[in-house]
């Protein structure tokens, strides 16, 4: 193998480093925002893994056909050390600010979709209701006048 190949195949190699690096700093921001119960963190966490090995494996078929040589374990380490000596930090703050970003513009959304759906129809159903309610007042008022309670037993004292 010529050594431009080997050092493009290195280069693809970190690059992918980094990439899964990105990957699970997404993932531990997913998992830090939604705190899942540990089955739940278990099957993501296996699931991490399989797209881990998917990428480098796909990354090893473009780069080199698939040859598994010790540069490329350099390569791959290489990537990821850099990328977390780097960028880690400030990739993690700027998916948390998109987190927050995005659950924000979801409390908002909620809220204007309950302004223009849900309180129409609530302030339609009380208003429909309205004329039962103030009958059904008056009419109450009225009986109590007209049936008053009876009185309060009398309590003869015992002789």
């Amino acid at each position: 193998m010529e050594f431009s190949t080997q050092v493009n195949t290195f280069l693809l190699i970190a690059a992918t480093g980094i990439l899964l690096g990105v990957l699970f700093d997404t993932y531990r921001v997913f998992r830090g925002y939604f705190r899942p119960p540990w089955l739940i963190t278990s099957v993501a966490d296996l699931l991490y893994w399989l797209v881990a090995a998917g990428v480098a494996f796909l990354a090893l078929l473009l780069g080199n056909w698939g040859e598994l040589r010790f540069y490329v374990f350099i390569a791959m380490i290489t990537g990821v050390a850099v990328y977390y000596r780097l960028a880690s930090r400030h990739f993690l703050t700027l998916t948390m600010m998109v987190f927050k970003l995005i659950g924000r513009l979801w409390r908002t959304i909620k809220r204007v979709l309950v302004f223009i759906f849900v309180k129409p129809v609530h302030l339609v159903v009380r208003a429909s209701f309205f004329p039962f309610r103030y009958t059904g007042r008056k009419y109450s008022a009225w009986y109590k006048k007209r049936h008053p309670p009876p009185p309060p037993p009398e309590e003869v004292p015992p002789s």
